[in-house]
């Protein structure tokens, strides 16, 4: 069985389609940022300009910590286990930073190399379905026009990250409903 990532940008409905996929096969589930674990100082710093060190570091620690239970569960229990986020979301989130800390950004997410993901879906969307989910969101450390506009370039960099690995599925979750048996069924024929 496999490890299996979804990624994309903030917004893009990644816990949810973790979520849906984990209850359609019985299977473990582990999400980014769901469960309200986020430092608020850690959020905040993707808009305020502050060094991203502390942001970096928080979230490699989580991706390192999540990938490998995930690893082993699916390994030792011969099942799936779905993921929000991969490693390459953390190379992703380096990239958009201030380019004055890029060589201390890259040391740190290399921690995440060890990891060999079996299969990542990236989720993409167009920009005015993603400002409609960001909307409904509501969070108050997300300001709706600076998160689209960082969740567009952060897309962009997925993308193009993403080219560069051959395990990783695209889909465009513009039109699809994860909520929908026909939308769902989509993912999971493209898993196959």
């Amino acid at each position: 069985m496999a490890t299996i990532c979804i990624i994309g940008t903030s917004g893009v409905g990644k816990s949810f389609l973790v979520r849906q996929l984990a209850s359609k096969e019985c299977s473990p589930a582990f999400f980014e940022g769901e469960t309200g674990i986020i430092p608020k100082e850690v959020l905040e710093s993707v808009f305020n300009g502050k060094n991203p060190m502390k942001r970096c570091e928080w979230y490699v620690n989580h991706y390192v910590e999540t990938f490998r239970t995930a690893t082993n569960i699916s390994k030792k229990l011969g099942i799936n286990c779905f993921v929000d986020g991969a490693p390459i979301t953390a190379y992703a989130n380096v990239y958009l930073d201030d380019k004055k800390y890029l060589d201390e950004l890259l040391k740190i997410v290399k921690e995440v190399d060890e990891f060999k993901i079996d299969k990542i879906i990236l989720l993409t969307i167009n920009k005015d379905k993603l400002k409609e989910f960001i909307s409904k969101r509501g969070r108050s450390e997300e300001p709706v026009e600076e998160t689209v506009e960082r969740s567009l370039k952060l897309q962009d960099e997925l993308i193009r990250l993403s080219k560069q690995q051959d395990n990783v599925i695209i889909i465009d979750r513009s039109n699809l409903d994860f909520s929908k048996e026909e939308d769902l069924k989509i993912v999971m024929d493209k898993l196959k």
